[in-house]
């Protein structure tokens, strides 16, 4: 009589069809994770960049942070530093519009450092004049 071996035989196929399928499902997994965000980021970038307008403050790829002065086709015109110095930038050179981000734009910082400083030199000033009077 002849023998039948058709369980093992199905057996080896479902384990061969798993193989197959685990480097899709693995192509899958990669473009879930990886691709999908990266083109929303992307579209969010070209939308912020679209949507840039004369007096938003912005940072560019090279770390000039400065307020927008005028805009033309692909070139933006930038005030920066204390003296007011003019840049001109391709839009590509733009890391973040920071008002687009947070919805206002940055507040002048007030030197913290300085006055910090004045207010130790006075502390330091009137513990001398005490020990001086004891």
């Amino acid at each position: 009589m002849p023998v039948s071996d058709g369980g093992a035989t199905s057996a080896a196929g479902s384990g061969n069809m798993m193989m197959m399928l685990f480097p899709i499902l693995l192509i899958v997994v990669f473009i879930v994770l990886i691709i999908v965000p990266n083109k929303r980021k992307e579209k969010q970038f070209k939308n912020m960049l679209s949507n840039l307008r004369v007096g938003d403050m912005i940072k560019t790829i090279g770390g000039f942070y400065g307020k927008v002065v005028s805009l033309k086709e692909d070139l933006v015109t930038i005030e920066c530093g204390p003296d007011k110095t003019k840049l001109v930038l391709s839009k590509g050179a733009i890391a973040s519009v920071e008002s687009f981000e947070e919805g206002k734009e940055i507040p002048e910082k007030t030197d913290t450092k300085k006055e910090d400083a004045k207010k130790d030199d006075a502390k330091d000033s009137s513990d001398k004049t005490s020990k001086k009077g004891k």
